[in-house]
């Protein structure tokens, strides 16, 4: 899509988010106005209210006495008890000490507090998340006030009384650190948002994964902290009694000690909507580990992008938490944002996608009004954090320094190398071909025929390296390059011996290279003649399209092949990817090319014909399934180089142009 119209559709849909939230606020507004007149029997407060007035008349042993939070809540309600269901308090014994003063409150004066205190809340929360903005200003406080003012969560969220504003306001601090590179206040503020810790799995795993020491630290000094105010102001037994229900209810919904099993009903996660698909209570289990699996090494993906590591950290704890209501998804707001605004800025690679997500992610959740919610807030949270994982780990290339094009004589010196296996009865023809003046060395490496390639070549009056031993197809490479470079190569053309490739290309690779349109020119075969009619076998057909296919999604490229060997490089290029530490096996090619996407390196393609013929060199099946396997397992150790895991022939540490050529070192036993 056209650069300008994918923005023009992000500002349109921001526009029409902002439009959308003016009158949800308008009519929640209205609506909270109405309720509040009722009996205020029905908000999840009472429970916050009982478990305040636990604490300041009972002592802190009493808060996660299950019988007396019912006495307590049968008192507030004034319901039947025998139709009455327990709501019990599971929030962190600091966040009790936070609510004990509203005790000293008659209930609906106590309500009234607490909702204020959350409108204030709301307001810090819009301006922390404006001013950590890239794009926000000016107008776009209203347009970020209306989009998250009118964010059905968040209204639940006052209405009900809930602690969720106390959760995302020191997140959206620490949101705003991250974003900075404020690692340690950033985890001194994630550990203030600990007040439903089932919400915030992946923030630990986040800074761990991130290498984020300081964070860490001081995530785990506000924890400690926290930790010895609670036990100073409920007792330590009122702190471990909280533990050990959490741990036990969040495993097995069951409460330990009671038999009492409080499976909410309204729970909108993932795993509620799993347990609702036939055999879903024995896959969910699987399920959320492997999607635990991805997104942390997601959030350890290389390329440096802290808006969205924190922003995936949020949406990815909500999809994988054991229980969550409504209410919870109020914390959607802080990805939600970072997407808005990183569209805006476009920074992300599919903006006008972000924001249809975002939409769809949306009003799933506000369907919850009208349908079953066990499935459609769950998928709308689902929605946001699988885009945030595609998007975190879309291919943003590491680019090193390169040199400008430039020349060692009046025009660039071409050097055509042939890494030559058994190429005696081709070699006279596939030279010949050669376009005159289109090359200004030919080097010729013999990888141990038992043959008279060597002869040939030299009666052709080529320069020629002999191995002593095989070293095999990259191994033979390695020698190609780094001779050609000692020759004072500006370009490097490989050609196959063979006679597989047509080397009348050749001006062609060479002309993309000059002018400087990219680094590495392939020349595919899917561009020229049909691979089918000019004798390519099936399986190899088969193969090829296959291994392209998955290459290009990795790798965030659009080539049309990935598995030719006609090939032409700059000299800039092979002095930057570090080809020594390749494979010295046929996988060697793909490694190159996955090099040049890590690098950020430009490859362009023009249209070449593969010959099939007697005397042309074809690996058997069982060779080209090994190296189908290479390459995959190539593709893998790409993944893993990017999550964080070093490998060598993708750290860019080549000094092909700065020592001197030990020909020796590449092949032990060569001959010159």
């Amino acid at each position: 899509m056209n650069p300008r119209l994918a923005m023009r559709l992000v500002r349109l849909g921001y526009a029409g988010a902002a439009g959308a939230g003016i009158g949800s606020f308008a009519f929640w507004t209205v609506y909270w106005f109405s309720f509040v007149r009722g009996s205020l029997r029905g908000p999840d407060f009472f429970n916050f209210y009982a478990a305040a007035k636990l604490y300041v008349t009972n002592g802190g042993s009493a808060v996660y006495d299950l019988a007396m939070q019912r006495q307590v809540e049968l008192q507030i309600t004034g319901q039947d008890p025998s139709r009455f269901i327990l709501l019990p308090y599971f929030h962190p014994p600091y966040y009790t000490l936070l609510i004990a003063p509203l005790a000293y409150l008659d209930y609906r004066h106590a309500y009234y507090v607490m909702a204020a205190v959350n409108v204030v809340l709301v307001v810090a929360l819009i301006a922390i998340l404006v001013k950590s903005s890239l794009r926000v200003h000016g107008r776009g406080w209203l347009v970020a006030s209306a989009m998250i003012g009118g964010f059905f969560p968040l209204f639940v969220t006052v209405l009900q009384g809930q602690s969720n504003l106390v959760v995302l306001v020191p997140l959206a601090g620490a949101y705003a650190c991250w974003a900075r590179g404020r690692y340690a206040m950033a985890g001194a503020l994630s550990a203030l948002a600990l007040a439903k810790p089932q919400l915030l799995l992946l923030i630990p795993i986040l800074f761990i994964a991130r290498r984020a020491w300081r964070a860490l630290a001081a995530f785990g000094g506000v924890v400690f902290a926290l930790g010895v105010i609670s036990v100073t102001g409920l007792g330590f037994g009122s702190v471990m009694t909280y533990l050990t229900t959490v741990g036990s209810w969040a495993v097995s919904g069951r409460i330990p000690s009671t038999g009492l099993v409080y499976t909410d009903p309204a729970a909108y996660s993932l795993r509620a909507l799993l347990d609702t698909i036939p055999g879903g209570q024995v896959l969910a289990p699987v399920i959320l580990v492997l999607l635990l699996a991805l997104a942390a090494l997601s959030l350890s993906w290389r390329p440096d992008r802290p808006r969205l590591d924190f922003a995936l950290a949020i949406a990815a704890s909500l999809v994988l938490s054991p229980h969550q209501n409504v209410h919870d998804l109020a914390l959607l707001v802080i990805p939600g944002f970072a997407l808005a605004d990183l569209a805006l800025a476009g920074q992300l690679r599919w903006p006008h996608v972000a924001v249809a997500v975002l939409f769809f992610a949306y009003a799933a959740i506000d369907l919850t009004l009208t349908i079953n919610p066990f499935w459609s807030a769950a998928v709308g949270a689902f929605a946001v954090a699988g885009y945030l994982t595609v998007e975190r780990m879309a291919v943003r290339p590491d680019p090193i320094p390169l040199s400008e094009l430039q020349w060692s004589g009046p025009r660039p010196r071409r050097v055509i190398v042939l890494p030559a296996y058994r190429a005696a009865k081709t070699l006279v023809e596939v030279v010949g071909d050669i376009p005159p003046g289109h090359a200004d060395r030919i080097l010729l490496v013999d990888d141990a025929s038992a043959d008279a390639t060597v002869s040939v070549a030299t009666a052709l009056r080529l320069d020629v390296i002999r191995h002593r031993r095989n070293l095999g197809y990259g191994g033979n490479q390695k020698t190609c390059y780094r001779q050609a470079l000692a020759m004072g190569a500006d370009v490097v053309v490989m050609l196959h011996p063979d006679g597989q490739y047509d080397p009348a290309i050749i001006p062609n690779l060479c002309r993309v290279i000059e002018s400087g349109e990219a680094d590495i020119v392939l020349g595919s075969r899917w561009l020229g003649l049909d691979p089918a009619k000019a004798g390519m076998p099936w399986w190899k057909r088969l193969g090829n399209r296959f291994l392209t296919a998955s290459e290009n999604r990795v790798l965030g490229l659009k080539l049309s092949e990935y598995h030719t060997g006609y090939r032409a490089y700059s000299r800039r290029f092979l002095e930057a990817i570090p080809f020594l530490e390749n494979s010295n096996d046929f996988v060697f090619d793909t490694q190159v090319l996955i090099q040049a996407a890590t690098f950020g390196f430009k490859i362009g393609e023009v249209p070449a014909i593969g010959r099939y013929h007697e005397d042309a060199s074809s690996v058997s099946f069982k060779t080209s399934t090994v190296y189908g396997l290479e390459t995959l397992g190539a593709l893998v150790r790409y993944v893993l180089h990017r999550a964080g895991f070093p490998c060598p022939w993708l750290t860019p540490a080549s000094d092909a142009d700065e020592k001197s050529l030990a020909i020796s070192k590449v092949a032990h036993d060569s001959q010159v």
